[in-house]
């Protein structure tokens, strides 16, 4: 499959994400490549219909897209109905833990295959350095929007904490754009979401974290990944430090309940077979 990213004419840009507001009450918001920079756009409500929306880049207003600018907001005069346009070089926000020595350019991956809305499979551009032992393929989770920095903060540094734990996948390094760093990359691990079948290796896996003093904070079924390995731990985007007794305790008892369920509410994924 051909990444959509690669479109590179300066005139044709490539929607990477876009999080739509249904009712079109809220603000929409699109991350673009527009040759090798990416750019960010926000629409106000009542500003397109729905299906302009869904496919918004033959209905913008010229922009100066070889300018240096961050972020551009688009509306509509109230009185004579025409397109506003702002134009902002704000610099945005980044992931601020760096404590990996690798680090990639988020434009150098190709998508593969989604998993998540801000978690894909992906490949590494084959000019790149090779940084993974087995395969090529690798795990990306980023923040698609500024507003989601925090949370891929708080899971860069549950990472940093649990290096070296045997407890998840290994993390292979800091993704940036435009030089501000918003992801990171995962080892690529076979397996599958845990059952009830799987509760004392869950619980085994679950204590040892505990014994660290972490919380993982979103314990479902989907946030252990059953692999030839033993259990790993995904999602740590409500990771808690020093957690308290009680609520390790709480969480420990509540994991048979979670293994029964059929919908997790974590940001977990699932790699099976082969992965396709």
């Amino acid at each position: 499959m051909k990444d959509p990213s690669s479109v590179e004419h300066p005139m044709h840009p490539a929607v990477l994400s876009m999080e739509v507001d249904d009712e079109d009450s809220f603000e929409s918001e699109y991350r673009l490549r527009i040759g090798n920079q990416v750019k960010y756009i926000i629409i106000s409500p009542k500003t397109f219909d729905r299906d302009t929306l869904s496919f918004p880049v033959q209905s913008l207003p010229n922009l100066p897209w070889s300018d240096e600018w961050t972020v551009a907001h688009i509306s509509r005069d109230e009185t004579s109905g025409d397109l506003k346009t702002s134009i902002s070089n704000r610099p945005l926000a980044g992931v601020k833990c760096q404590w990996h020595c690798t680090l990639l350019d988020c434009l150098e991956l190709e998508r593969i295959k989604p998993l998540t809305a801000a978690a894909f499979e992906a490949v590494s551009h084959p000019t790149l350095p090779i940084i993974f032992q087995t395969s090529a393929t690798v795990i990306a989770k980023i923040a698609r929007f500024e507003w989601e920095i925090p949370r891929i903060e708080r899971e860069t540094r549950a990472y940093q904490l649990l290096e070296g734990s045997g407890l998840t996948p290994r993390f292979l390094g800091h993704i940036h754009e435009n030089g501000r760093i918003m992801g990171f990359l995962l080892e690529k691990i076979e397996g599958h979401p845990a059952s009830i079948q799987d509760l004392d290796i869950c619980e085994a896996a679950l204590g040892k974290l505990h014994e660290l003093g972490f919380l993982h904070g979103d314990a479902n079924r989907y946030n252990f990944l059953v692999t030839e390995e033993g259990v790993k731990l995904l999602d740590f985007e409500c990771l808690q430090e020093n957690a308290s007794r009680e609520s390790m305790r709480e969480e420990l008892e509540s994991l048979r309940l979670e293994l029964t369920e059929e919908s997790g509410r974590g940001g977990g994924f699932i790699l099976q077979g082969n992965g396709s």
